[in-house]
């Protein structure tokens, strides 16, 4: 951990929906935790989920023990929807420590994520012996029905993109919503690098995507789900140590 438990000046809780239907566990939310836990200094660090286990809750009372300081919460999305702007601060309200929290931006906002996925896909690109110059970057993200945050974030994310060049083309695409992904991996045969705009491997990653790429004939590559990237853990621990550097006007970098 990130220093010595009898001093920690703040809290981080990294909060995730936690993975629907129980096939899939919250490995990767619990790795980022583990790795952002051992970097960061004098930070008490823990994940949680609003859904399954380890609870929100229990997140936070295990950092409310480590910590009379503040607590901030790092929501693992990929949009300020619903759950970040009100099902995260109810909770908090509920656990009775709403008013030692900051809720951060999420994960899908940062302003140097889409540098991370940028480095990334061309990567997977290069490695899938494709000419990044001359392919299409699909961006794919989850949707909604009703809300709009998803699909924002997602245009948001591509417009990045395209200013960082590198492809011929940057297009979005949604499993929810149109345009969806179907009609869109098959609406060009130019060679594809698809981003998926998810924040884990669960069922939309793991499933929904490799099934719609499979259609796809000519060379396409997937660079898996961008909460999974292994750069994703230093990205969320310079958050972290910002805000708390902001927050008591101390250094939380070692």
């Amino acid at each position: 951990m990130g220093g010595n438990s009898a001093n920690f000046r703040a809290g981080a809780v990294i909060v995730a929906h936690g993975e629907r239907g129980g096939a899939f566990s919250n490995a990767i939310l619990l790795g980022h935790a583990g790795l952002v836990a051992n970097i960061v200094s004098g930070v008490a660090v823990r994940a949680g989920v609003l859904s399954g286990e380890p609870t929100l809750e229990e997140a936070l009372a295990a950092v409310a023990e480590q910590t009379d300081g503040p607590i901030l919460i790092y929501p693992f999305f990929m949009a300020a929807g619903y759950f970040v702007n009100v099902k995260i601060p109810k909770r908090l309200a509920d656990a009775g420590v709403g008013e030692r929290c900051r809720v951060l931006a999420p994960l899908g906002t940062s302003e140097a994520l889409p540098a991370l996925i940028h480095a990334k896909a061309l990567d997977t690109a290069a490695g899938a012996g494709i000419e990044a110059s001359s392919a299409r970057l699909l961006v794919v993200g989850h949707g909604s029905k009703v809300a709009r945050a998803s699909a924002e974030a997602t245009a948001a994310v591509a417009l990045r993109l395209r200013e960082l060049g590198g492809f011929a083309e940057v297009v979005t695409a949604f499993l929810e919503e149109a345009p969806f992904l179907d009609d869109v991996v098959m609406a060009s045969d130019r060679a594809t690098v698809v981003v998926g705009f998810f924040n884990g491997d669960g069922l939309h990653a793991a499933e929904d995507v490799p099934q719609a790429l499979a259609a796809f004939t000519g060379p396409i590559a997937y660079t898996g789900p961008v909460g999974a990237f292994a750069e994703i853990s230093a990205l969320i621990e310079k958050t972290i140590a910002a805000s708390v550097s902001e927050t008591t006007g101390e250094s939380a970098e070692f």
